[in-house]
């Protein structure tokens, strides 16, 4: 490993003028310097692409990519076909870094790890109080550790807190699924499971702006677009059947398909839960999870007359979910955020 490893810096762009000069400018003023900056204009109808070509001018490290307007997933693929560097990252181009955020993150580069995360701050525009989002982004981990299914659904799915190495995404030959919300969360646990180790570092180095017009205020406003969640679930179990996970990480082929399950309940529209339930059982019988986890997954059996999930109200803020009898599913909020556990495993952590 170099001791100044070339950092491939992703950043999509679409529409993002009001913010994006002080994106450019925190990862220009990197105080680590060996970057290459790969930004991708998606088809922007505001001044955003006159900003890049003004930042290029200047800074020979950034490079320019033009698509018509496509979405972020392959904004990223295109960017990622064109790294050269031995780490990939990402910066969305309406957040930013700390000016020392790559120097930090270097710092933890040896010859096992493959994925480095460091902390992120949630930084609110036009609201006077902060809402309870942060804890969804502090690491509950530290310090570098082995890859183990807790690991995995514990910490938060954004590609752009972390660096990736190269070598490994290149082998496991991974995109990002075009076209779809929720990317980094597949992104993540298609990468992960396939780490020799992980390392958290806790200072909080990525700054991540929360909008009202943003994607994710477009998901707690409950558009029907989040249904997306579903399609990823797809796309990450066809994806586990041509990478097999290792045999000590097995159950996160069952984590991540109860996740998508229940964080897909939680974003969608009412009206959209019955189809939620038809599609993630028409999932688990695709890649016959019934087989390989019966009691788990019992639940979600079809059974026609039941097909629309019972809820049963279990006092202030907390609700059940399944068949009378057996009600695996409960969600509760407290404290700001919204928990759901499933069988007692917490598996989803949000705000509300």
């Amino acid at each position: 490993m170099p001791d100044s490893p070339l950092i491939s810096v992703i950043v999509p762009v679409y529409n993002v003028e009001k913010y994006l000069r002080k994106c450019l400018d925190s990862i220009c003023g990197q105080t680590y310097r060996n970057l290459e900056i790969l930004c991708v204009n998606d088809g922007s109808t505001d001044g955003s692409a006159a900003i890049l070509e003004e930042y290029a001018a200047r800074d020979a490290r950034i490079r320019i990519f033009h698509q018509q307007n496509a979405g972020q997933s392959t904004a990223r693929n295109l960017a990622l076909k064109h790294a050269k560097g031995q780490w990939i990252t990402g910066v969305d181009s309406d957040d930013y870094l700390d000016n020392n955020t790559y120097e930090y993150a270097v710092t933890a580069i040896n010859e096992q790890v493959d994925i480095i995360c460091f902390g992120t701050r949630v930084v609110w525009i036009n609201r006077t109080e902060e809402p309870h989002l942060q804890p969804f982004y502090d690491l509950s981990v530290k310090g570098e550790v082995s890859v183990t299914p807790n690991v995995i659904s514990d910490t938060n799915d954004s590609i752009c807190n972390k660096l990736w190495r190269k070598s490994l995404i290149d082998k496991l030959e991974i995109q990002f699924p075009a076209g779809l919300w929720y990317e980094d969360s597949f992104f993540w646990r298609a990468v992960a499971p396939f780490a020799r180790t992980i390392t958290f570092l806790p200072a909080k180095k990525y700054n991540y702006i929360r909008r009202d017009n943003s994607t994710m205020s477009q998901v707690f406003q409950k558009s029907t677009k989040t249904m997306d969640r579903v399609h990823v679930a797809e796309h990450l179990m066809d994806y586990y059947s041509t990478h097999p996970l290792p045999k000590n990480l097995a159950s996160i082929k069952l984590l991540a398909f109860l996740f998508y399950f229940t964080s897909a309940l939680s974003d969608v529209p009412k009206e959209l839960h019955p189809q939620v339930w038809i599609e993630m059982r028409r999932i688990a019988e695709k890649h016959r999870l019934f087989e390989q986890w019966p009691r788990q997954l019992r639940f979600l059996r079809p059974v026609p007359m039941l097909l629309r999930p019972f809820v049963r109200h279990q006092g202030p803020g907390k609700s059940s979910y399944g068949i009378p009898g057996f009600r695996p599913l409960v969600i509760q909020r407290k404290n700001g955020m919204k928990i759901t556990r499933f069988l007692g495993i917490k598996l989803l952590r949000t705000p509300f």
